[in-house]
């Protein structure tokens, strides 16, 4: 038997990821939910029979409040209820850095806000509660927030151990790195850090004062759904610039050309605040990245090896954004590896994975790794039987319509 369990699920463009561990305390941690489609289709069913069995999740972390890694989670709450009658599973602890853990919260008296600016926060959450859905060739899908549906305010009203391992604060791993969930199994914090969630605040700030200069701030529940709703509207420029860079391909691909090109890094300050970590136990250590930037990744992963605290080897690599460039550097490779990487797309989303990236990966040849997908993924790369051979690494497909299960044991 496996000593850990990786379910990738079908998540289209997003995130979704079950671990479970073969631990006394049988494990589970549930990151992100993909979109509703992941969870209603996929990830409701397996968790209905796990508690069916008499299992929990013992934690839940949602990494940032991007569409592709929350709305499943929202339904799954929306669907359980309350903290202590559950009705799809038992859920002990769930990480997610909403509004209310801003920074700024703490410095600043429970003013009453206004008429206009309620209006504005209401403005705010009836503008970006119905998100265009161009996926699975629908267009014209609409997917309508209900009322109570953010994910803070389903938090709040179910009762939910919401951050306790942090005290209630943000999850920031200036102020705390290291968590132990068990006797067994520690966790690494290397996202968001002070600076990540300082530049996430700057910007919802900026929003609500090109409404009004002196906008007021304070802890009302308005603010948790207008800051939600916000965040999932947000225009990626990085998406728009990164489909620019990678359009109108018409050579035969290089990878000594790849390898050479200057690309930009990502500089969403929504993927900025994604949480990732290493996931630790027994002698097993794996690397989850969310969306995050690799800077940050870079610099706390050295920091534990120059400690002494960990050996950048992982027995499996979660590669960041879905396999985007901006999200995997050159520096970053120079530090970490592992035989497996993991990569979550249905590949129609600017082209990820990007070629950038996967030439960064396999131009290594150190050892022999596999590049596991969760979807049918075609291109020059990962087709290339040449490459495979001289870069020495297989590829490993699923068909987009099944969980995927990676097995992590030694020998």
């Amino acid at each position: 038997m496996s000593d850990i369990k990786i379910e990738v699920y079908p998540a289209l463009e997003g995130d979704c990821f079950l671990i479970r561990m073969n631990d006394q305390k049988k494990t589970n941690i549930l990151i992100d939910g993909g979109f509703s489609e992941t969870y209603h289709d996929y990830l409701k069913p397996r968790l209905l029979q796990m508690a069916k069995n008499g299992e929990e999740l013992s934690l839940v972390i949602v990494t940032h409040v991007d569409q592709d890694h929350i709305e499943g989670i929202i339904e799954l709450f929306n669907e359980n209820g309350t903290a202590d009658d559950p009705k799809v599973i038992p859920i002990k602890e769930v990480w997610h850095n909403s509004y209310r853990h801003l920074n700024f919260l703490n410095q600043k008296k429970e003013e009453e806000l206004d008429k206009n600016e309620i209006s504005i926060l209401n403005g705010i959450t009836s503008q970006s509660s119905i998100i265009k859905s161009e996926r699975n060739n629908e267009p014209n899908k609409d997917i309508s927030a209900k009322d109570g549906s953010t994910l803070a305010g389903l938090l709040y009203g179910g009762k939910y151990n919401w951050n306790r391992l942090f005290d209630g604060s943000a999850i920031n791993c200036d102020e705390k790195a290291y968590i132990s969930l068990t006797s067994e199994i520690n966790i690494y914090l290397l996202s968001p850090n002070s600076e990540k969630l300082k530049k996430l605040e700057k910007t919802w700030i900026k929003e609500l004062r090109k409404s009004k200069y002196d906008f007021k701030l304070n802890e009302s529940k308005i603010f948790d759904d207008a800051y939600e709703y916000y965040l999932l509207s947000l225009h990626d420029e990085n998406e728009a610039n990164e489909s620019k860079d990678i359009s109108g391909r018409q050579e035969k691909i290089s990878l000594d050309n790849l390898l050479k090109k200057k690309l930009s890094s990502d500089n969403s300050v929504v993927n900025g605040s994604s949480i990732s970590f290493i996931l630790e136990y027994k002698q097993y250590k794996l690397l989850f990245l969310a969306d995050a930037h690799p800077n940050i990744i870079r610099e706390n992963i050295q920091k534990l090896v120059s400690n002494q605290e960990c050996n950048p080897f992982f027995d499996m690599i979660k590669v960041s954004h879905h396999g985007s460039y901006r999200n995997t550097s050159v520096e970053l490779l120079s530090l970490i590896d592992s035989p497996i990487y993991l990569f979550s797309t249905n590949g129609r989303q600017n082209e990820h994975p990007n070629m950038e990236t996967l030439a960064r990966i396999i131009s290594r040849k150190s050892i022999k790794r596999r590049l596991v997908f969760n979807y049918p993924i075609s291109n020059e790369i990962l087709l290339d039987e040449a490459l495979k051979r001289n870069y020495c690494f297989t590829t490993d497909f699923s068909n987009g319509q099944q969980i995927k299960v990676i097995e992590i044991q030694k020998g």
